[in-house]
C-alpha cells in the first residue's frame, strides 16, 4: 500500500514518523531527566535535614559533656565526692536541676562510683546505691578508661544523649559525673518546629527481631517497611516516596548510632514535596505542549519541502517520457544547482549519448550484415573437418581408460600394504610408550622408598633425642621432690603457720611422682617405636633391591621394544615409497584419460559450436535488417541522419 502513495507522500510519512519519534524520545527523556532532578533535589535536601538533625544531636552530646566537665571540674565536688558527702551535694545541686531540666532539656544528672554505681541520682535524689554494670556500659568505660564519653545510650530512663565524665582528686580517680539530654519527643517536635520536616526515631528489637518506635512527629507507625528499615540499619541508605491525607512526602532513612558506634535504630525524615510535584507537572505540561508543536511545525515544513522537490522531478519526468516515445529532438531543463537540476543535466546528456548512439547504430547495422553472411560461409567448412577429428580422439581415448583401470588396482593393493606396516608401527610404538611409563613409575618407586628409608632413619635420630628429654624430664622430677621434701620439713619445723605449706610440698612431691611414672611409661613406648623402626628400616632395604631388579628387567625390555620399533619404522617406509609410486602412476593415467575426454568434449563442443555459429550468422543477417528498421522510428535531426558521424575516441559505446 505505502508503494502506491506518491513522492510527497512518502516523505511526509516517513519524515512525519521520524519527527514524531524523535519528539516523543526527547519529550520522554526530558521528563525523566526532570523527574530524576526533582528527585536529587528532593534527597538532596532530605539529606541535608538528615545532617541538620545529627548536628543537633551531636551538639547535645557536646552540651551534657561540657556540663558534667564543668561539675567534675570544680574542687569542692571532687573533694565532697572523696569525702562520701552525698548530702552536701544533693543540697548544692537538686535545687537547681529544676532550671536545668526547663531551660537547657537535662533529663538526667548523677555521679557514679566505680565500676557503675549510682552514687546519687540529682534527679531522683531519693534512689541511689543501684549497680548499673549490667546495661550502662558507658559509665563502664569512662570509669575503666578513666576519659570522657558521649552518645547514645539506653536507660533507666529510655534511651538519651549522654555525657559521662570521670571525677579526679589528686591523681586519684573518684568516680563520674552524667549529664543525661532530652531526646525524645520533645527533641523531635523542636526539631520539626524549626526545619519544617518530620522525623521519627524507630530502635531495633534485637529480643523479637522488629523495630520500635521510640518518637516520631508523623504518627508512631514508620513511612518505610520492615524491609527498607532493615537495609537502612545496615548502613544503606533509603529514599522513597509516600503519601499520607493527600500529601505527597519524600522519605530519607539512615542508621543511629550508640556511643560505641554500634546502629541500634533508624532515623527517618520527612519532607512534603507538593512544590516539587507542582514544579514537575508544570514542566511536564511545557514539555508535551512543546514536543506537540515541533512534531506540528515539522510536517508542515516537510509537506512544503516535498511538494517542491515532487514538482521539480515531474519536469524531469515528462522529458523522459518524450525520450521513451522516441522523441530526441526535445530538452530538458531544470532551474537549481540541488541533486533534482543535476538529475536534469544526467538526463539532458543521456538523451544527447542517445541520439549520437542511435545515428551510429543506423550507419554500422549495413556492415554487421554483410560481416554475418561471410561468416556463414567460413562456418560451413569448419564443421567437416571437427566431426573427423573428435572420432579419432574417441578411439585413443578408449585405449587410456583400460590402463588406467590397472593403474588403479594396483594403487588399491600397495595402499593395504602401507596401512598394515603403518599399525605394525604403532603398535610397536605403543608398546615402547607403555615400557617407558612402567621404567618411569619403577624410578618414582625407588625414588619413594629410598625417601621414607631416610624419613625411618630420620625418625629413629628425633626417637633417641626424645629419650635424651625424658632424662632430663627425670633430672627435674628428682630436683622437685627433693624440693619438696625441704620444703615439708621447713613446714614441720615452723607449726601452725606452715601446715598449709605443708599440704602445698605434699601436693608438689605427688606430682613429681605422677611426672616421674608417666616419663616411665613414656620412655617404655619410646623403646618400642625405636624397635619397629629398625624393622622398617630391613624391611625397606629388601624393596629397594627388589626395585632394583624390576629396573633392570624393564630396560632391558625396553630396548628390545626400541629394536621392534626401529624395525616396523624401516618397514613402513619402504611400503610407502611404493605406494606412492604406484599413486603417481594411477595420477598420471587418470590425467592422461581426462585430458583425453575433455578433448572429445571440446571437439563435440566445437562440432556444435560451429554448427551454433552457423545458425547465429543467419540470425545476425536478420537481425541486422530488423535493426536497421528499429532505427529509422527514431526522430532523428537532420544533420545526424545525413551524415553519422564515426565514435570519438576513449567514448563510451
Amino acid at each position: 500500500m505505502f508503494q502506491k502513495f506518491g513522492l510527497w507522500a512518502k516523505i511526509m510519512v516517513v519524515v512525519g514518523i521520524a519527527i514524531a519519534g524523535v519528539g516523543a524520545a526527547l519529550t520522554f527523556t526530558n521528563l525523566a531527566n526532570l523527574r530524576g532532578l526533582v528527585h536529587a533535589a528532593e534527597r538532596s535536601a532530605l539529606d541535608a535535614h538528615l545532617q541538620a538533625l545529627k548536628n543537633a544531636m551531636a551538639t547535645e552530646g557536646r552540651n551534657a559533656e561540657a556540663m558534667a566537665a564543668l561539675v567534675a571540674g570544680i574542687p569542692e565536688v571532687q573533694a565532697r565526692l572523696e569525702a562520701g558527702d552525698r548530702q552536701t551535694l544533693t543540697d548544692w545541686f537538686v535545687p537547681g536541676f529544676a532550671t536545668l531540666s526547663s531551660r537547657y532539656g537535662v533529663e538526667q544528672f548523677q555521679f557514679h562510683t566505680p565500676p557503675a554505681i549510682s552514687w546519687l541520682r540529682v534527679h531522683l535524689p531519693h534512689k541511689h546505691g543501684d549497680d548499673l554494670s549490667s546495661f550502662r556500659f558507658m559509665v563502664l568505660a569512662a570509669n575503666r578508661n578513666q576519659q570522657p564519653v558521649r552518645g547514645l545510650e539506653g536507660g533507666v530512663a529510655g534511651l538519651g544523649m549522654r555525657g559521662i565524665v570521670p571525677v579526679q582528686r589528686n591523681g586519684k580517680h573518684l568516680g563520674t559525673v552524667e549529664f543525661g539530654m532530652n531526646f525524645g519527643q520533645a527533641f523531635l517536635d523542636k526539631f520539626k518546629q524549626d526545619n519544617g520536616v518530620d522525623v521519627g526515631l524507630h530502635l531495633f528489637d534485637r529480643s523479637g527481631g522488629h523495630f520500635q518506635t521510640m518518637a516520631a512527629t508523623q504518627g508512631k507507625a514508620p513511612l518505610l517497611d520492615a524491609a527498607a528499615l532493615q537495609a537502612a540499619m545496615g548502613g544503606t541508605v533509603q529514599f522513597g516516596h509516600r503519601e499520607i491525607n493527600g500529601t505527597p512526602l519524600a522519605v530519607y532513612a539512615a542508621p543511629v548510632y550508640d556511643f560505641s558506634s554500634q546502629p541500634i535504630g533508624v532515623l527517618e525524615v520527612a519532607m512534603d514535596t507538593s512544590t516539587f510535584v507542582a514544579s514537575l507537572r508544570s514542566a511536564q505540561w511545557t514539555a508535551v505542549v512543546v514536543g506537540v508543536l515541533s512534531i506540528v511545525l515539522g510536517l508542515a515544513l516537510t509537506q512544503w519541502i516535498a511538494r517542491h522537490i515532487t514538482g521539480r522531478l515531474q519536469q524531469v519526468t515528462q522529458g523522459v517520457q518524450q525520450v521513451a516515445d522516441g522523441d530526441l529532438t526535445s530538452s530538458i531543463h531544470v532551474e537549481g544547482a540541488d541533486e533534482v537540476a543535476a538529475l536534469a543535466c544526467a538526463t539532458q546528456a543521456m538523451q544527447t549519448k542517445l541520439h549520437e548512439m542511435v545515428a551510429q547504430v543506423g550507419a554500422n547495422a549495413a556492415k554487421v550484415h554483410r560481416a554475418a553472411q561471410n561468416i556463414a560461409l567460413a562456418v560451413q567448412g569448419q564443421a567437416a573437418t571437427s566431426t573427423q577429428m573428435s572420432s579419432s580422439v574417441a578411439e585413443i581415448t578408449t585405449t587410456m581408460e583400460e590402463l588406467s583401470a590397472s593403474s588403479t588396482q594396483i594403487a588399491d593393493h600397495s595402499r593395504s600394504v602401507v596401512d598394515i606396516a603403518n599399525q605394525t608401527l604403532e603398535g610397536s610404538r605403543k608398546g615402547s610408550e607403555a615400557m617407558q611409563t612402567v621404567l618411569g613409575r619403577m624410578n618414582d618407586i625407588r625414588s619413594d622408598n629410598q625417601h621414607s628409608l631416610q624419613e625411618i632413619v630420620a625418625l629413629g635420630a628425633k626417637s633417641k633425642q626424645i629419650s635424651k628429654v625424658m632424662e632430663l624430664i627425670n633430672t627435674v622430677a628428682d630436683q622437685t621432690k627433693l624440693i619438696a621434701f625441704n620444703a615439708a620439713l621447713e613446714a614441720s619445723s615452723a607449726g601452725e603457720a606452715g601446715k598449709r605449706f605443708s599440704v602445698v610440698a605434699a601436693e608438689i612431691r605427688r606430682l613429681a611422682d605422677s611426672v616421674t611414672d608417666s616419663t616411665r611409661e613414656i620412655e617404655t613406648r619410646i623403646g618400642e617405636i625405636q624397635d619397629s623402626i629398625a624393622r622398617l628400616v630391613i624391611t625397606s632395604e629388601k624393596g629397594a633391591t627388589g626395585i632394583e631388579a624390576g629396573i633392570s628387567a624393564s630396560a632391558h625390555a625396553t630396548e628390545r621394544l626400541n629394536d621392534i620399533v626401529s624395525a616396523a619404522s624401516q618397514t613402513s617406509g619402504a611400503a610407502q615409497q611404493i605406494s606412492l609410486s604406484t599413486q603417481q602412476q594411477k595420477t598420471a593415467s587418470s590425467q592422461v584419460v581426462v585430458a583425453l575426454r575433455e578433448i572429445v568434449t571440446a571437439s563435440a563442443h566445437t562440432a556444435q559450436s560451429i554448427t551454433q555459429i552457423s545458425q547465429v550468422s543467419q540470425e545476425m543477417t536478420e537481425l541486422s535488417a530488423h535493426l536497421d528498421a528499429l532505427v529509422h522510428q527514431f526522430k532523428l535531426r537532420a544533420d545526424a541522419l545525413q551524415a553519422p558521424q564515426p565514435p570519438q575516441a576513449g567514448a563510451r559505446p
